[in-house]
């Protein structure tokens, strides 16, 4: 991909820094559901609700990251907007609350990655889309792939251009890390 950095935004540090802290994230319709873990533990779900028979896309966050974070704010506000609908599955301490368990999470945790997608697979918004993409940001983007390296028949297509799900400018600055098509 050639990409070229603004002139008065050099450097990748500011070029991070820039969005999470001088753009405001758009406001986004969520609903959460508490999933409990197969370990005593749990892991919250934000939803945002689109129509039948339209794209599902299940986003990881990146480390210390949440349904909050810019980026997840910017795509679920565009799904939204589409009419698709979302979930942004957090990561074991990344809710806003502490977790009962002792365990954290981390990017090699393709066995949790693949449990979260199976039962994403199964909700009710997930089996009313046409199609159900999971998406990794940052660290989400490396559990994910890590999940895919481990449980490869789980899924259809690999793909690393976001140019597949849509031309929008947007999508192809916010997916930079992976798509998968479940």
């Amino acid at each position: 991909m050639d990409y070229r950095a603004p002139f008065w935004l050099p450097g990748g540090h500011l070029q991070t820094i820039y969005p999470a802290k001088c753009i405001s994230s758009p406001e986004v319709t969520l609903h959460r559901e508490r999933w409990d873990t197969t370990d005593g533990d749990f892991i919250d779900v934000d939803f945002v609700e689109g129509l039948p028979g339209k794209p599902f896309i299940t986003l990881f966050h990146g480390l210390e990251g949440s349904s909050s974070s810019h980026y997840a704010r910017a795509i679920l506000h565009y799904i939204e907007a589409l009419g698709w609908s979302g979930a942004v599955p957090h990561f074991r301490g990344c809710s806003g609350e502490l977790n009962r368990a002792p365990r954290f999470y981390h990017s090699g945790d393709a066995t949790e990655i693949d449990w979260i997608l199976r039962r994403m697979a199964g909700h009710p918004q997930v089996r009313n889309a046409s199609e159900f993409f999971a998406v990794g940001i940052s660290l989400g983007g490396n559990a994910l792939l890590r999940w895919l390296g481990e449980f490869p028949s789980a899924c259809k297509i690999w793909n690393n251009s976001p140019n597949s799900l849509t031309k929008n400018a947007c999508w192809q600055r916010a997916i930079s890390t992976s798509l998968i098509m479940w």
